[in-house]
């Protein structure tokens, strides 16, 4: 019997944001979400897991996007002048593969954000990141050393398998390209002893998870293996100064919520779990 994390992105973001997750996990189908520490609306985020502690959480480790916990002068690399880290995934590896990264600097700042959680005195089962970048080589074994730190159990790897079908939808092309590229780093961290799905799913429609889209994907879910699909819901927000990154997060809080999608899961015989489920006697899959 197949068995499925139904994770949501970006706890913290956006007061709407944390009000969308909320009320998929309450209403609908949503079992598990990850923390910025860096977020602006990373408090009430907390308030929400300490009261309904049913809510799996883990960390999504950012180095992109938000303000650093850390002070400019201490991880100089990785932010501006204001102690924002830089605006965008590509600035970020550019810069990386250019040398331009200080690794010691991408430890102590994630080291930073995991520790802000833990200090509310919340359970973390596991560790992913904002635009994934700690699948990057060496941020991933950066990753890991935090996790035995900690002893957090699970990390995400967004390995979403490609199929030529995906090419039929050619307004996605570029987001194939990344989802190739992203593959390729998971097979390179295909070594790591750390806790892990199967499958992944989520990247190619990522902010854009219609219940048409999700419906379909659940119909591909193989018979056998654990997998997480990504996700990505809040409330309508149209002042959002996050808008401009094109997301529908009341249409995929929506589809979690549509007894439709209920349907095909219990039709499919589908288990709903967590990553705090998944930590319980789950041995570690292969990437590929």
């Amino acid at each position: 019997m197949g068995r499925l994390i139904i994770h949501a992105d970006d706890f913290g973001l956006t007061e709407k944001v944390n009000a969308g997750i909320l009320k998929a996990h309450l209403e609908g189908i949503l079992t598990s979400t990850s923390i910025m520490a860096t977020a602006s609306a990373f408090s009430e985020a907390i308030k929400i897991c300490q009261r309904v502690p049913t809510l799996d959480t883990g960390v999504h480790l950012t180095l992109v996007g938000e303000k650093s916990i850390l002070s400019q002068d201490v991880i100089r690399s990785l932010v501006n002048k204001e102690g924002r880290f830089h605006a965008h995934a590509m600035q970020f590896v550019q810069r990386y593969y250019c040398g331009r990264i200080s690794l010691d600097e991408v430890y102590r700042e994630l080291d930073a954000q995991i520790l802000k959680v833990l200090n509310t005195g919340i359970e973390i089962s596991h560790l992913d990141s904002h635009q994934h970048l700690h699948i990057l080589p060496h941020i991933l074994s950066i990753t890991v050393e935090l996790a035995k730190k900690y002893k957090i159990t699970a990390i995400r790897f967004p390995f979403e398998k490609f199929s030529f079908t995906m090419l039929k939808e050619l307004p996605l092309l570029p987001r194939i390209i990344q989802l190739l590229v992203l593959n390729t780093f998971c097979y390179l961290g295909r070594n790591m002893e750390v806790l892990r799905t199967d499958r992944f799913f989520g990247f190619l429609h990522g902010g854009n998870l219609t219940k048409d889209t999700l419906s379909k994907i659940i119909e591909t879910f193989p018979q056998n293996g654990t997998w997480e699909l990504m996700c990505h819901p809040g409330m309508e927000d149209p002042e959002s100064s996050y808008g401009i990154w094109g997301y529908h997060w009341q249409e995929e809080l929506d589809a979690l919520l549509d007894s439709d999608i209920t349907n095909i899961l219990n039709r499919k015989g589908i288990s709903l779990i967590s990553y705090r489920d998944l930590a319980q006697g789950q041995p570690t899959p292969q990437i590929g």
